[in-house]
This record gives structure tokens, sequence and C-alpha cells, in this order.
């Protein structure tokens, strides 16, 4: 089996990333323009303690807006998708871990109706595909290193 000439490979990493990044945009107007319903979701988590759940509520989603901001745009795409990729890998936990223990909770991923039922497995199919989606660009991004010059 031949390698994918370069140029294929660039051009998908391209689509990827852009892709990835809308999702992550996307994932985040909600949470951004409603804390308050986003803290109620993680607090349906039972992890975190009060604070930290209204502090999660209020940075988490612009960690995800500058995620995908930064994918959109070609910009530190490799630091954003490490984040993504471990993002990804915790939520997985997460869900898999609340499965565990019988909690039937909405992820908050792209809707904040925190009494909303959840599948899991549908759940952690498409965070393993998104997963897969960071890790693409972790390994077939091209971008040059900025050098300096002297």
């Amino acid at each position: 089996m031949r390698p994918l000439p370069s140029a294929v490979v660039e051009n998908v990493t391209i689509v990827v990333r852009i892709a990835l990044g809308a999702i992550f945009l996307i994932s985040c107007a909600g949470k951004i323009a409603d804390p308050g319903a986003f803290a109620a979701i993680v607090t349906n988590y039972q992890l975190l303690p009060p604070p930290l759940v209204s502090a999660t509520a209020v940075l988490f989603p612009w960690v995800e807006a500058v995620c995908g901001l930064a994918l959109v745009f070609g910009r530190l795409e490799k630091g954003a998708a490490l984040l993504v990729t471990l993002m990804m890998i915790v939520f997985t936990g997460l869900i898999l871990y609340n499965g565990y223990r019988g909690l039937n909770i909405a992820c908050g991923c792209f809707s904040l109706a925190a009494n909303a039922p959840s599948n899991i497995a549908v759940n952690t199919l498409r965070n393993l595909l998104i997963l897969a989606a960071g890790a693409w660009i972790l390994f077939f991004s091209r971008r040059q290193r900025l050098t300096s010059v002297g």
C-alpha cells in the first residue's frame, strides 16, 4: 500500500482542522451565552465542589472558543489540537465513568438542557471521532515553526 500524496494529506488536514474548529465554536456558543445553564450540567457530573463548578462553567467555554478560533484560522493549530485531544480524552473518560456510576446525564456538548437524557454510546463515539480529528491535526499538520533569524 502506497502512502497518500502529501497534497492530499495537506488538503484533508485543512478540512479536518476547519471542521474541528467549527465544532468547538458551535459547542461553546451556548455555554458562553448562558454560563448558569452550563453550570447546572457541570453540577450534574457530581465531581467538582461548587466554587469549581462556577469557575469551570465560566472559563471552560472560552478555552473551547480559543481552540476553535485557532483551528479555523490556522494559528497555533498544533497547540489547539493538543488541547482538544486532551479534552476529548477527559470527556470520554467522564462519560464512561458516569455510565459506570449509573448516571445518565446530559453531556453539555451542544445543548444546555441539563435534564436531557444522554446516550453514552453515541456520546463516546462522537468524542472518539473528535479525538481522532485532533490527533490527525497533531500528526499531519505541516505548519512551519517560527524561527529566529540571526
